[in-house]
């Protein structure tokens, strides 16, 4: 089953539609107006255009979606179509702080491409795209106003998302702090908390918000956010050992190591080879100081030590695990259903993609 088929594709075109309202390709008197009554009588109004172009460039040039297709699924599994239409005003609040958050990282690891692309701080420079990050963590707020929701159920939405964005913050921080580490390896439960953290939360915030659109029951709530938030760190994971095996789509090949981030692939293999730190290190630093032009050699040399040493093979099989887990947890929560079928599609063509 494709799940980019129907229904999901016109979910899809959907999501196009909602992401346009709240960043439109243009910015007009009416949308400023929208967002900050005061503005649209200001002489230049045309310099929001300015503000939103670097986050308009990188959000409209694509992305999988599949943050606000988990949260959109979720409404509909456990309130219909009802709680579907709801969600389906509120993607932005998934979407785009995402995108916030990839020219925010972008900036923090110094990195050149994006989507195959000029990073958009290369693009756009570092000012604008800092304030291009931040304007998505806050503009979606403002379909939540708006939601036909009862003021409890409003009150809960900001609730999640604020405590979600604090979440993903948090985890930024910890990988940061571990690329400065020049002599620290972080361990397994450390490292999964992180990509709990920083990865998973967008997925576990949407689905929470998708089932507090549905239902009041609060452990339902929970727990459907607990299972996107393990989906979360299962793809972060595959992620690292795509980034190892032969480069995630519009990156190079082991740029992870220039950015010096320790994924569970190191991690599993300077634990089993603590003798390898020594030389490991000294490959980060040097693609660190050098860039990935000019340390292609040496990186090239640690992956296939990496390889050999088995460990992007137990950090693949410890992604299919996860998986493996979460997809029994979807059965136990929620009823069969065709809806239900496309979650698990989904999730399984993601997996197969990583093949």
């Amino acid at each position: 089953m494709n799940p980019y088929n129907p229904p999901m594709k016109s979910w899809l075109d959907d999501i196009e539609v909602r992401l346009k309202q709240v960043l439109p390709l243009h910015v007009d008197k009416a949308w400023i107006s929208s967002i900050i009554p005061q503005a649209s009588e200001f002489p230049d109004y045309q310099v929001f255009n300015a503000i939103c172009e670097p986050a308009r460039d990188l959000v409209y040039q694509g992305g999988k979606r599949w943050r606000p297709l988990f949260m959109l699924l979720t409404a509909k599994m456990l309130g219909g179509s009802q709680a579907l239409e709801i969600a389906k005003q509120l993607v932005a609040l998934v979407e785009l702080p995402h995108n916030g958050s990839l020219i925010v990282d972008d900036i923090e690891d110094g990195s050149d491409l994006r989507r195959g692309k000029p990073a958009t701080h290369i693009t756009h420079g570092i000012d604008y795209s800092i304030n291009a990050g931040n304007l998505l963590y806050y503009l979606p707020t403002i379909t939540i106003d708006s939601a036909p929701v009862a003021d409890s159920v409003k009150l809960r939405i900001y609730q999640i998302y604020a405590n979600y964005m604090r979440k993903i913050h948090m985890g930024q921080g910890m990988d940061i702090a571990w690329h400065h580490d020049q002599e620290t390896i972080p361990d397994v439960a450390a490292y999964e908390t992180m990509c709990r953290l920083k990865t998973g939360c967008l997925a576990a915030m949407g689905c929470e918000i998708g089932a507090v659109i549905a239902t009041d029951d609060v452990a339902t709530v929970e727990r459907a956010g607990a299972i996107a938030e393990t989906i979360g760190l299962g793809f972060q994971i595959l992620d690292d050992v795509i980034n190892l095996e032969k480069g995630n789509p519009g990156k190079n090949r082991g740029d992870d190591i220039v950015e010096n981030k320790k994924s569970l692939p190191i991690i599993l293999y300077a634990t089993a080879h603590p003798e390898r730190k020594e030389h490991l290190f000294s490959v980060f630093l040097k693609a660190k100081q050098s860039g990935y032009n000019e340390s292609e050699r040496e990186i090239l040399e640690l992956i296939s030590y990496i390889e050999d040493s088995g460990a992007l093979h137990q950090a693949r099989l410890r992604a299919e695990n996860l998986f493996s887990r979460v997809l029994q947890e979807i059965e136990t929560l929620y009823k069969p259903s065709s809806d239900r079928e496309f979650f698990i599609e989904l999730i399984k063509g993601f997996i197969q993609a990583a093949q």
